[in-house]
């Protein structure tokens, strides 16, 4: 098993099959996990804005969840019908996906830029912050940037993210692996094998293969993009060396993903100055956001925050 396999901040690489695989011979999740993702690819309806407002209008306190590693972040949308009305849901999405840009080169960077484009949208905290994965870690550089900033982080949530062993991961994976977790994050299956002499290629053959499913009327320099803006998140990640925050923490850890949950909070533990509550899910790191995970993942974020913003500011 590689370092993509193993580490929750990646989760285990993408399934990879055979020219002319059929999506009956994925396993039943994996299945499942594509359909939510063709959904929320679906219902995000192409927007690539720095920040997407996924639900505006409510009278609580809004909360900003950040991209993993494809750098979007319409995933999020199928935590909508689990995360109380009442809370507004704002993703942030990485640079260099709707038109060509400089990409940040650190995780300080990145997250200075982001803390900018949620000050836009609410000046003054205390902010709530959510990330998955690869966001995860994102999410907590932002909280480190806040509170360098003199703001309050009334809660940091992170869906099954480690700060830790991040130095194992290769920094530059090869390109088929990139172009499978494209093809997964839009719903198609991910095919490339790395026999494929080029993965690009076979993955617009792919593409085309399955029109309408977010992919098929993108240019091929979007599709390059995306690749490009992965690559460097995963760099800005590795070499990142995370501080500490200050605030509440509610933990999601996916039981299928090792190490165990208590190995999972001593770590954290020494990264966070604040209660940390946590919740198991029965699901792997790669299942999160199907519907079970994601309605237990709604309610106990919709409890914490009424917890967190019902608390006086510091």
């Amino acid at each position: 098993m590689d370092d993509n396999d193993s580490h929750p901040a990646l989760g285990r690489a993408a399934p990879t099959m055979s020219a002319g695989a059929a999506d009956a011979i994925l396993p039943a999740g994996d299945i499942r996990s594509l359909r939510v993702f063709r959904a929320t690819a679906k219902a995000a309806g192409g927007v690539l804005d720095p920040v997407m407002a996924m639900r505006v209008g409510g009278d609580g306190p809004a909360l900003f969840c950040v991209h993993p590693m494809i750098g979007l972040s319409w995933c999020y949308l199928a935590l909508l019908p689990h995360v109380d009305g009442r809370y507004q849901l704002y993703g942030l999405q990485a640079r260099g996906v709707r038109q060509p840009e400089p990409l940040p080169v650190t995780m300080a960077e990145m997250a200075r830029d982001y803390t900018d484009q949620i000050r836009k949208v609410q000046p003054a905290g205390p902010y709530y912050l959510l990330g998955w994965s690869l966001g995860g870690n994102i999410a907590f550089a932002i909280a480190e940037e806040l509170e360098r900033r003199g703001e309050q982080v009334g809660l940091l949530i992170v869906l099954d993210s480690s700060l830790v062993g991040l130095d194992a991961i290769p920094g530059s994976p090869e390109p088929w692996r990139f172009y499978n977790i494209i093809l997964a994050q839009f719903g198609y299956v991910p095919a490339i094998t790395p026999a494929d002499p080029e993965p690009e290629a076979r993955m617009l053959e792919l593409v085309r293969r399955r029109p309408g499913l977010g992919l098929d009327d993108w240019p091929d320099r979007r599709v390059r993009a995306l690749q490009r803006v992965i690559k460097n998140n995963l760099a800005v990640m590795v070499t990142h060396q995370p501080g500490r925050v200050h605030c509440p923490m509610l933990f999601f850890s996916c039981v299928s993903n090792p190490p165990a949950l208590a190995e999972k909070l001593e770590t954290w533990r020494s990264f966070v100055d604040g209660p940390i509550e946590a919740v198991e899910l029965d699901c792997d790191h790669n299942l999160i956001l199907l519907p079970e995970p994601a309605e237990r993942i709604g309610q106990a974020i919709s409890k914490q925050l009424a917890r967190a913003s019902a608390a006086p500011i510091a």
